[in-house]
């Protein structure tokens, strides 16, 4: 075997039949050349469509989660079947609808209520289902994260709108002050001006300098990551805004700096401004499972976990069949997925995405710094992103895999192995490339990228002005761009199936990046997280890249899911 490393540009894709339809004047392209290490035997995926065959746009399988994973490509293969699963056409045994994961065996989650409580809302079919803008990142604890100028991660309290946070701060001196109006200086600090016009000198909390661990892209950039240690230590603060604004305060009023352009509610917005928006849908199983434990919200500690094996399966099962429901997918086992969506008529060819009828908030755009909330509307969206996760047999951490739409943004340099024989290789780089027809970057951009022009808070969305930001995917295949065994696996199991898919099947349109999990499913603790272990959708944290799934959700019981714990059981 031959090995020697060679630099490209834009992949031909012209060659595979599957890929027909995906051209250069797509954002994303798939390498097709890829070593096959991960590749799916035709037979095997023809074994995942309903009909025993390979169908345009037909109906999938669920995967049988209960079955033994080994490391690493079966799941990432369990991975691309869930989401081929959960974005079929629903076959009548789903009680219909338009795709799976919007069917009747599935539930919407609502956001948190005034008491912290969510809800799940049965999907029925006709009916639009409901999005909201994005959910902001949680952190260890379940409160909305970001990171200090000093490195270290702080989580902010929810607003109470019976008691907003009065815009005071402490003063060097000590005293108290309110604050009358905030700006920016040179360095990108605060500076307060207090009632009378005078220049406040705030006193700000001084904590210890954090070496971030930092990883190097292929392109030669070091980009600093939060740590699993960073997140479990994370200090907790207050926030008030001014001017649109966001200032955070501890217990003690000492401001707080955040790193530049970072709030705790992020809004990310396309190119031509249009918002995005979010859904979270659990399957029957997550459903019936959760209503098994009770009303009672259950501790962040516990000993709870989510279905690993048929055993486990059938409880859920006999469970539900008592209370008149019949589980659909039983071998699914725990399935809960997150996906992000923008309006169909904000893209140019909405025939090339997965859409859905939404209903959805709407802002008042007049002023450029605040947009403030309407009426919601009734609207076609298409998706562009979605995370697919579920329990697997030994693994209640739970597998974590990412989905995006090949328009959605441009990659950061990365390398891989491609054969050029049938025992020779070479390493190839593809370079970082803005160039292209991208969702939410400027073509040919150069960045700052991934900054956060916009946030929601207390139902307006807010920025200075309110605008969209360019963003690069940092860790294009999961994990680091010099990573070239993981980005070859990944890019192989995209390959195999996008080829295998009939030309024309609108899912050959998205690409997985990767998928992590832990080393015999044991908790999370920063050393044991595998396969793809820096995943981050660029449409769902567009501005928290550098961290991975498990830096927020650090168990291997339910508290993985931060909604499983405050939802409400189906009766």
């Amino acid at each position: 075997m031959t090995s020697f490393k060679i630099k490209i540009g834009l992949v031909s894709v012209a060659t595979v039949a599957g890929f027909a339809a995906i051209t250069a004047a797509d954002a994303q392209l798939v390498p097709t050349d890829a070593a096959p290490v991960c590749a799916i035997a035709p037979s095997t995926f023809a074994a995942m469509f309903d009909s025993g065959t390979v169908t345009l746009n037909g109906s999938v399988k669920a995967a049988d989660s209960t079955v033994v994973l080994t490391p690493n490509c079966p799941f990432f293969s369990w991975s691309h079947q869930m989401f081929l699963w959960l974005t079929s056409p629903a076959p009548r045994r789903y009680g219909g609808g338009s795709h799976i994961m919007f069917s009747p065996s599935f539930y919407t989650v609502t956001p948190e209520d005034s008491s912290g409580r969510r809800t799940f809302l049965p999907n029925q079919v006709g009916r639009p289902v409901n999005m909201l803008l994005r959910a902001t990142e949680l952190g260890p604890h379940g409160l909305p994260a970001l990171v200090s100028k000093s490195g270290q991660v702080i989580e902010v309290a929810r607003p109470d709108r019976a008691k907003p946070v009065p815009p005071v701060i402490r003063l060097q001196s000590g005293a108290l002050m309110r604050v009358t109006d905030v700006s920016r200086d040179a360095q990108g600090l605060l500076r307060f001006v207090g009632p009378n016009g005078a220049v406040l000198q705030p006193r700000r909390l001084v904590l210890p300098k954090i070496a971030r661990p930092v990883a190097k892209l292929e392109s030669g950039r070091l980009l600093p990551v939060v740590s699993a240690k960073a997140l479990d230590k994370a200090i907790q603060a207050r926030k008030f805004i001014i001017r649109g604004i966001p200032v955070f305060i501890d217990a003690n009023n000492a401001v707080i700096d955040v790193e530049s352009g970072q709030a705790d509610g992020g809004v990310l917005l396309s190119q031509n401004n249009s918002l995005i928006y979010y859904i979270t849908v659990v399957n029957d199983v997550f459903a019936y499972h959760r209503t098994m434990h009770g009303a009672a919200v259950i501790p962040p500690v516990n000993n709870i976990t989510f279905p690993k094996t048929t055993a486990d399966a059938n409880a859920v099962k006999l469970f539900a069949a008592a209370h008149g429901h019949t589980i659909t997918d039983p071998q699914a086992l725990a399935v809960e997925s997150k996906s992000s969506w923008i309006e169909a008529s904000s893209v140019p060819n909405p025939a090339d995405y997965i859409s859905v009828n939404a209903t959805v908030p709407t802002f008042d755009k007049s002023d450029p710094n605040m947009w403030k909330p309407g009426a919601p509307k009734v609207v076609k969206l298409v998706m562009v992103g979605i995370h697919v996760v579920g329990s697997t047999n030994g693994h209640g951490e739970m597998v974590w895999g990412s989905f995006e739409h090949m328009t959605s943004a441009p990659n950061a340099a990365y390398s891989y192995t491609a054969k050029t024989g049938p025992s020779t290789t070479v390493t190839k780089t593809v370079p970082q490339n803005t160039t292209g027809a991208w969702l939410f970057t400027p073509s040919g951009s150069a960045g700052p990228f991934n900054p956060m022009n916009a946030s929601f808070d207390s139902g307006n969305i807010i920025g200075t002005p309110v605008s969209s930001s360019p963003i690069l995917r940092m860790f294009p295949w999961g994990s680091s761009g010099s990573n070239v065994g993981l980005n070859t696996q990944v890019i192989s199991a995209n390959a195999s199936v996008i080829s295998q898919l009939i030309p024309g099947d609108i899912r050959a349109r998205y690409f997985q990046l990767g998928s992590t999990w832990t080393i015999g499913g044991a908790p999370p603790n920063g050393s044991n997280q595998v396969g793809t272990n820096q995943l981050a959708n660029a449409t769902i944290e567009s501005f928290a890249q550098g961290t991975n799934c498990f830096s927020c959700h650090g168990t291997n019981t339910v508290s993985v899911s931060h909604i499983y714990r405050e939802l409400k059981p189906l009766f």
